[in-house]
């Protein structure tokens, strides 16, 4: 996990603490200088406080916030800015009548409905409650929407997740009608997927628990040389299927209807594994494992059914031999193989979510790729028993190996900031987390982001000095032209100096002057250049 990735907006990141601080009493309340049910247009640094029903207009800008407390409920037209943040707490709702160009970051532990929405840059959701996109999904850009352990997500309108967005789910997901990925598209899914009518695939579809595809005609295809489909758990398709697609199974997949293979290799992935036909097979590829290969009806085989060797390397097939035709080596005969059964059937490396409702420790994770580098931004509070973060990455969304580890600076009083640079010797698609750890060895866990790696607008960018009294000297590498923004910001997340220039091809450098008044203390300067930014911890 896990869209794979929206640049993280620092200010976002600077007052979202006043949002995670609110959920940790036992009632609700509105952080400390709230605009109780604010409308209008929500500036830099101001909260809006929704405590009860409200349908005026509301537009957050970059750097505000909107909380929507138990007995809140949000009604109005909701215009947001990339960098501005919404929480809705438990017993609260979120149901605007229209929020065009949706940008800001979304975390939700009560009810949200969107009935006419469209998503842009800067989007990121987080749902641990209930959430429904009643209307149609319009998405401009590369998002990531993040369903919990314990939340339910409901699309009520045919979807299509493209711009190599990422949808992260590890409760429960349905879609009442078809559901579309393009090329470049991610699901990994930890929980349950259920889709009521057709799917057409051409993203990469990771299912390490159950999914249930109930449409009639079925289609997964991809330009992808690895595997887009990637089964660990169980998949039942209920109507037929085909595929032309590298595929691995390592649990069960049930298809009731006909099944045609159209290309690439259908690996059979262990002794476990089935694939269980109840019509007929066609086979115009390679399929090839040490699994079972359950058929109800006929077979056509154009190609290749075998096993991936001798002995137990065999595959097993419930037919004699003179009932599957074509190319066959390494086969078991066994006409007495048991078909596989989504109800007794238990997938050796099923690995599903459980939910857990954890004290509020992390803000949401952000992730941004820079010249090489991954940063990962979060806050961090009640700290007084915290031992050390640690950072952890994916390819998968399943094995994570760790990157790095940073010892925890905070309290208990305090909201601090953290940030982490990663190079990874890996390239392409990454899953990174962030793990806590406090001294009794209990363990929590940030949200998943998706982080896709390649070439990037701006490189080479060095800060100094740091620590800074007077200037501050940024200067860094475009690849091509384009606007330079730099903004720095206290620990409070107040804008203390801003400065922009059009960018060259090649070295630039801002000169940020007169910053002697400024108070002792640690500052983030935020460096924007095209879609890309990057991030610097700074000390005066």
């Amino acid at each position: 996990m896990t869209r794979f990735r929206t640049p993280a907006n620092i200010r976002w990141l600077l007052v979202m603490h006043l949002v995670a601080l609110s959920t940790r009493t036992a009632t609700a309340q509105c952080p400390a200088g709230s605009i109780i049910n604010g409308t209008g247009t929500i500036t830099n640094g101001q909260t809006t406080c929704i405590t009860s029903g409200v349908s005026t207009d509301v537009q957050l800008n970059n750097g505000s916030v909107m909380v929507i407390i138990s007995g809140g409920n949000y009604t109005g037209n909701l215009s947001s800015n990339n960098g501005a943040s919404i929480q809705v707490q438990p017993g609260g709702q979120l149901a605007p009548n229209q929020a065009n160009s949706f940008s800001a970051s979304l975390t939700n532990n009560g009810i949200v409905v969107f009935n006419n929405i469209s998503l842009s840059g800067g989007a990121a959701i987080t749902n641990s409650g209930s959430f429904t996109w009643a209307g149609s999904w319009n998405q401009n850009s590369a998002i990531t929407v993040t369903n919990t352990a314990c939340g339910t997500m409901n699309y009520s309108q045919g979807t299509g997740l493209g711009s190599n967005g990422v949808i992260v789910n590890d409760g429960v997901l349905n879609f009442s009608q078809g559901f579309t990925m393009n090329n470049g598209t991610i699901l990994n899914n930890r929980g349950r997927v259920n889709v009521t009518g057709d799917i057409n695939l051409a993203g990469t579809f990771y299912n390490q628990h159950i999914a249930v595809f109930r449409g009639s005609n079925n289609n997964i295809s991809s330009n992808s040389t690895s595997d887009s489909l990637v089964n660990l758990g169980k998949i039942t398709v209920t109507g037929s299927i085909t595929t032309s697609i590298a595929t691995r199974n390592d649990g069960l997949m049930v298809v009731n209807g006909s099944y045609t293979i159209n290309g690439g290799v259908y690996r059979i992935n262990n002794t476990t594994a089935q694939l269980r036909i109840g019509g007929s097979f066609s086979n115009n590829g390679q399929v090839r494992g040490n699994g079972g290969l359950h058929i109800g009806g006929s077979i056509s085989n154009n190609q290749t059914i075998a096993g991936f060797g001798g002995g137990l390397q065999r595959l097993t097939v419930n037919k004699n031999s003179p009932d599957v035709p074509g190319t066959t080596n390494n086969l078991n005969f066994n006409t007495g193989l048991a078909a596989g059964d989504t109800g007794t059937y238990n997938p050796p490396f099923d690995n599903p979510a459980s939910c857990a409702v954890l004290p509020v420790r992390f803000s949401s994770l952000q992730a941004a790729y820079n010249n090489g580098q991954v940063q990962l931004n979060w806050l961090a509070y009640g700290q007084s028993a915290t031992g050390s973060f640690t950072i952890e990455y994916s390819q998968d969304g399943r094995s994570f190996t760790k990157a790095g580890e940073l010892a925890a600076t905070g309290t208990n009083d305090h909201t601090t900031p953290y940030v982490y640079k990663h190079m990874p010797a890996l390239s392409g698609t990454l899953f990174y987390r962030v793990r806590e750890t406090t001294p009794d060895g209990t363990m929590y866990y940030s949200n998943m982001v998706v982080v896709k790696t390649g070439n990037t607008f701006l490189a080479g960018t060095d800060v100094f000095p740091n620590p800074f009294t007077e200037t501050l000297q940024i200067s860094m590498q475009l690849e091509k032209t384009g606007m330079i923004q730099v903004a720095l910001y206290d620990a409070s997340g107040r804008l203390v100096r801003r400065s922009h220039q059009t960018g060259v091809v090649g070295r630039n450098t801002i000169v940020m002057g007169n910053l002697s008044a400024l108070l002792p203390g640690v500052y983030l300067l935020q460096i924007k250049a095209g879609e890309h930014i990057s991030f610097e911890k700074l000390t005066k």
